[in-house]
């Protein structure tokens, strides 16, 4: 039977492959990016009253 991994090892994994992914070369322009896009206006589409609402109070929005 295989051993199963603890929080910790899954952890130091995570944090493994993060260090990995995100290097220092290429931080500034990451962050320049998401700065820009965070600036950008909403989104581009409108909703009605009734369906920002229905969203609203759907407890399994993420699901669809």
């Amino acid at each position: 039977m295989a051993k199963r991994a603890s929080k910790d090892t899954a952890k130091d994994k995570l944090l493994e492959l993060k260090a990995k992914h995100f290097t220092p070369e290429g931080r500034e322009d990451r962050i320049a990016r998401a700065l820009e896009i965070l600036s950008l206006p909403g989104p581009s589409f409108q909703l009605d009253k009734e369906t920002w609402m229905w969203a609203a109070q759907q407890a399994d929005i993420e699901d669809i």
